[in-house]
């Protein structure tokens, strides 16, 4: 039999409560622990018009990696200024910090999957501290078999719903062929069992050995499932990356 592949997209539009952001949230990687607040410092939330969308990471003091499909609709780039990025806890509800969003830099040959990634300015540049850090990126190819770490605030299954806090757990970064890559920007990972990135993960970090690798693109089928999850691969976008950061 031949079983037809659902290419879904992770992103995810969700109200928060008491952050000046409104109601409750699907939220988590899905086999994932809890992490402590100082434990992800670089991790983000994006917010547009008040409700939860994406994660991300912070890659300079006032600038974010995301994942493209986060950022558009259709053609068109959403507004930078009904952005909003939350930084300094690992609950969305208590704790942190929101950064007003400047300007919105999608991949401009970003076609689904293909050059999934973007670039968000802030307004004011972070604040660091041990809650607040940049996590440096990758510059190399990240060898097969390595295990990487994922983190989000993405649904802990497919149709399950889960609390505001950060989640994170590891997976193996594998050939391309077992996320049907269809581009060379891609970093394929995966983990026996039910692992992996699920909606609301969109713009994610993977992370190898301290450094950014890969930014979470796209699942097949359903979350933690039989495929591999799509990452873009941070070592092939280096140079666009690095035109933002000044």
């Amino acid at each position: 039999m031949v079983r037809c592949l659902v290419v879904v997209s992770l992103v995810l539009v969700a109200s928060l409560v008491d952050t000046g952001l409104s109601a409750s949230i699907w939220n988590r990687i899905v086999g994932g622990q809890y992490a402590e607040d100082t434990q992800i410092p670089y991790q983000i939330a994006l917010f547009y018009n008040g409700d939860f969308r994406c994660g991300g990471s912070i890659i300079g003091a006032r600038l974010v990696l995301t994942a493209a499909h986060c950022v558009v609709n259709g053609d068109t780039v959403l507004d930078a200024k009904r952005f909003a990025v939350h930084a300094g806890s690992a609950n969305l509800v208590f704790g942190g910090s929101l950064f007003e969003v400047e300007a919105v830099h999608a991949h401009e040959f970003y076609g689904s999957p293909q050059n999934d990634i973007a670039v968000l300015e802030m307004k004011e540049p972070f604040q660091y501290s041990k809650y607040i850090q940049p996590i440096e990126l990758m510059e190399e190819e990240v060898p097969l078999g390595s295990e990487v770490v994922i983190s989000g605030y993405g649904r802990v299954a497919s149709g399950q719903q889960a609390s505001p806090d950060l989640l994170y757990t590891s997976m193996f970064v594998v050939n391309d062929e077992n996320c049907h890559s269809v581009s060379p920007g891609l970093l394929c990972i995966d983990k026996e069992g039910s692992y992996g990135a699920c909606n609301g993960d969109s713009g994610g970090p993977a992370v190898y050995d301290g450094k950014l690798v890969g930014v979470a693109n796209f699942i097949l089928d359903y979350c933690g499932g039989d495929y591999a999850d799509g990452y873009a691969k941070v070592s092939y976008y280096l140079d666009w990356i690095r035109k933002f950061m000044k």
